[in-house]
């Protein structure tokens, strides 16, 4: 489903990471609107603040200030509102630790940053075609109507 409306919160402290985020996933799907936060905390406010904004994937970091990835996810599945919405962590660590926990954390998936543009590329492509061509993913309405 391709043309369907997507949205993106991207939780990134790495400025130029996530520029190079978002300037890549433009070149896979331009269409997909990508909200950027700086850590775990900004994440949680821009969620619950009222709002109706409500992205189809969360992508997350791991390692940030004030209040990391593990401490968001933790958060996050906790709480009724936004347990459904499917949070991918993209991180440098390739740590088992931080694997296990992030599945236990109930991550949707976790990906190692890649190292280089065309590795990077082919993730994004990969990401794109499984979380907006094969899933269904619930909507505001299919939640709130519960």
């Amino acid at each position: 489903m391709p043309n369907t409306p997507f949205t993106l919160l991207l939780v990134e402290d790495e400025l130029a990471d996530a520029a190079l985020f978002q300037e890549m996933l433009s070149e896979v799907a331009e269409e997909i609107m990508v909200h950027h936060v700086e850590n775990g905390q900004e994440a949680w406010a821009f969620l619950t603040g009222g709002a109706d904004f409500r992205p189809d994937l969360v992508v997350l970091d791991l390692n940030m200030p004030v209040m990391d990835g593990h401490a968001f996810l933790r958060r996050a599945k906790a709480d009724e509102r936004l347990r459904s919405i499917p949070v991918l962590v993209l991180s440098t660590s390739e740590h088992p630790e931080d694997v296990q926990r992030s599945y236990e954390g109930h991550a949707s998936g976790y990906v190692v940053k890649p190292g280089t543009y065309a590795e990077y590329t082919r993730v994004l492509q990969t990401v794109e075609a499984y979380w907006r061509g094969v899933l269904r993913l619930p909507t505001l309405g299919e939640v709130a109507g519960r």
